[in-house]
């Protein structure tokens, strides 16, 4: 294959990749870490793409060094693109550093593994990973080793089971859509990765995987567009859509409204009001369980909290958590819930609102009457 060639058969490549550069480099500044990390998602798949090329040069030219070093690299970045693909699809959800570490030792492991048949000239490496033979016509070949030659693939597989379990997480929880794109983008890559190993081919990954980075990544800005900029929670539009979609699945609701917002602002200026609406909002995205809680911020320092198919137990640490964690800082909300036992009473969603704010209003009656503040003044 000449250059020319690979230009020509990778034109469907470039084009995407050109696209998602300009679409990451315009959203740097608003999602820093998912455009950062789509930019070098993007610029492993052209890589990898120059590595078959080099591969076939290095074979056609009868250069077994040079084959061996490109061959080990292609080994050693493509499970790197797919750790990167799952870093992508968990970068809006809580996860544990331990499991991002856990994901990442197979890429240590990969790299030592393939590392080794640089070292040719050790006896026997050779026939467990893999090695470069003289051909009598002057080209070399590829020789497949033993079972390391393998391990490459079966981190790929771990990868994607990772993804397989993140898509899994979303579909059944509060945003069923965000699942379905991530499900779909897993087969495509799964067929594609079957079609490579049957047809011997190892060009298709790269243009493939680039097309569901995009997809996920335009996926990922538009649902941004629906959260309030200041505490990245859920905004009212969703919020409205949510609860016209799935009104029959929620059972559980928790009406919070934070006390002395106006105090905080004419004291000490509206960048401290900021500061302790982002506050408020990360409390509450800690101390909800993701799977089937959402919060939303309605307006101001109104926010409201939806369970969707949770049990009275979950809503009830829920809403314990997050007085304890407020209580911790110097800031105070009214808060309620109501559980909407579907079992035992017949209560609309409409009428469980009510019920919880009303105990919410006369939570933050209480508060303003202990303080002697007169909140209509603050």
């Amino acid at each position: 294959m000449d250059f020319y060639s690979y230009l020509a058969n990778n034109i469907p490549l470039f084009s995407v990749s050109m696209v998602m550069i300009y679409i990451a480099i315009r959203n740097i500044k608003v999602r820093r870490k998912e455009s950062v990390l789509f930019l070098v998602f993007t610029g492993i798949v052209l890589f990898l793409s120059a590595v078959v090329l080099l591969e076939r040069y290095a074979q056609a030219y009868g250069m077994p060094i040079l084959g061996t070093i490109f061959t080990s690299l292609g080994y050693i970045f493509r499970p790197i693109l797919l750790y990167i693909f799952v870093l992508l699809a968990n970068m809006d959800q809580k996860r544990s550093k331990k499991f991002y570490l856990i994901c990442s030792i197979p890429l240590l492991v990969n790299i030592v593994i393939y590392i080794l048949p640089w070292f040719f000239g050790v006896p026997g490496i050779s026939t467990v990973v893999f090695s470069y033979q003289m051909n009598p016509d002057g080209t070399a070949s590829f020789v497949r080793g033993g079972f390391l030659n393998f391990f490459s693939h079966a981190i790929c597989v771990i990868y994607l089971v990772a993804l397989v379990y993140v898509s899994t997480i979303r579909f059944n929880g509060k945003h069923r859509r965000d699942g379905i794109v991530l499900i779909l983008c897993v087969l495509i890559i799964i067929s594609t990765v079957v079609t490579e190993v049957v047809t011997g081919r190892n060009d298709l990954l790269n243009i493939v995987c680039e097309i569901c980075a995009m997809i996920n990544y335009i996926f990922i800005m538009s649902v941004n567009s629906s959260k309030d900029p200041l505490t990245n929670l859920y905004d009212r539009r969703t919020y409205n859509e949510d609860v016209s979609r799935f009104k029959n699945k929620i059972n559980g609701v928790v009406q919070i409204d934070m006390n002395e917002l106006k105090f905080v602002n004419d004291t000490f200026g509206h960048k401290e009001g900021d500061f302790a609406l982002h506050f408020l909002a990360k409390v509450f995205e800690e101390s909800v369980d993701q799977s089937i809680m959402v919060p939303y911020r309605l307006s101001g320092d109104e926010f409201i909290i939806l369970m969707f198919q949770g049990t009275d137990v979950q809503l009830e640490k829920t809403v314990s958590e997050i007085k304890a964690k407020i209580k911790e800082s110097n800031y105070t909300i009214a808060i309620s819930y109501y559980f909407i036992n579907k079992a035992e009473e017949a209560v609309s969603f409409e009428e469980a609102m009510k019920r919880a704010e009303d105990l919410m209003y006369k939570d933050k009656s209480d508060h303003y009457r202990e303080s002697g503040h007169d909140r209509r003044k603050i």
